[in-house]
């Protein structure tokens, strides 16, 4: 089979799946740096296929993209993440000190109706809106700046939290920093990558620290695969990270085992 039919037999099958709900949660914890204690966690897609496979996101997101089904996946991750994490806050005390971050679809800054459906998630789940924070690109932001300005400051209203994510992978990053409606700038992985030794990278990322920390804002770094890495942004003052060092993505169960598991080590603040 070509690439060009693999992926078209790709991209039906991936219809097959928005169409039969066959997209679920998985959780990455998301560390405090200054103690190493959990935070909270970024709901990620992942695809069940008929075969019974469970499928990253980078597995299908082109895919996704061709057959612009990316808003619809991200839509169900919304929904049931928000009523996943909201029954681990009623069965696990603890749970009510964590945060849920779940990313907004390419397009979805562009419709009307993200505003209603994070209000109707938050709503049906009983989940409060401190507790969820939702991800941003600045690729998404540049489509439309005024528009995105104003979603976001929309979406602020419900208490509901944004960060700009990949922060660093673009020309604009300081532009929209100081003038977009967000809580939390997120490092992109390609710049932590270099942040383990004594170069550029490393200086770059002190620097904006620095800033954001001035704007009020708070410092995610991802990828984080490394303890050089995790030293040299801990010593930056980075509030927060998540990558393979800490865990990979989880399946509900052992996410939900992981807060009771850590108990009193969960950040309370």
């Amino acid at each position: 089979m070509s690439e060009s039919a693999a992926l078209q037999a790709l991209e039906k099958e991936l219809q097959a799946g928005v169409e039969a709900g066959a997209f679920e949660p998985a959780f990455q914890p998301v560390a405090r740096l200054a103690d190493g204690a959990l935070a909270g966690f970024e709901a990620l897609a992942r695809w069940r296929r008929t075969s019974g496979a469970l499928d990253p996101t980078g597995v299908f997101l082109e895919a996704a993209l061709e057959r612009d089904l990316l808003g619809q996946i991200s839509r169900t991750i919304l929904f049931s993440a928000t009523a996943q994490f909201a029954r681990w806050r009623a069965n696990v005390p603890q749970a009510k000190h964590l945060f849920l971050s779940v990313n907004v679809a390419g397009r979805d800054l562009e419709r009307d109706g993200l505003q209603a459906d994070v209000e109707a998630a938050l709503a049906q789940s009983g989940l409060p809106g401190h507790a969820l924070r939702l991800e941003v690109t600045e690729h998404q932001v540049l489509a439309d700046p005024a528009r995105a300005a104003a979603t976001l400051k929309a979406l602020r209203t419900l208490g509901v939290k944004v960060l700009l994510d990949d922060f660093g992978a673009g020309y604009a990053s300081l532009h929209w920093l100081m003038r977009l409606p967000v809580d939390a700038i997120k490092y992109d992985q390609i710049i932590v990558q270099g942040v383990g030794v004594d170069g550029p990278e490393r200086k770059i990322l002190r620097a904006m620290t620095g800033l954001a920390h001035e704007l009020g804002l708070s410092v995610i770094a991802e990828g984080v695969e490394t303890q050089a890495q995790r030293d040299a942004l801990s010593d930056m003052g980075c509030d927060y990270a998540q990558g393979y060092l800490f865990a990979q993505a989880l399946d509900p169960a052992d996410a939900m085992a992981l807060i009771a598991a850590l108990g009193a080590q969960i950040d309370a603040a």
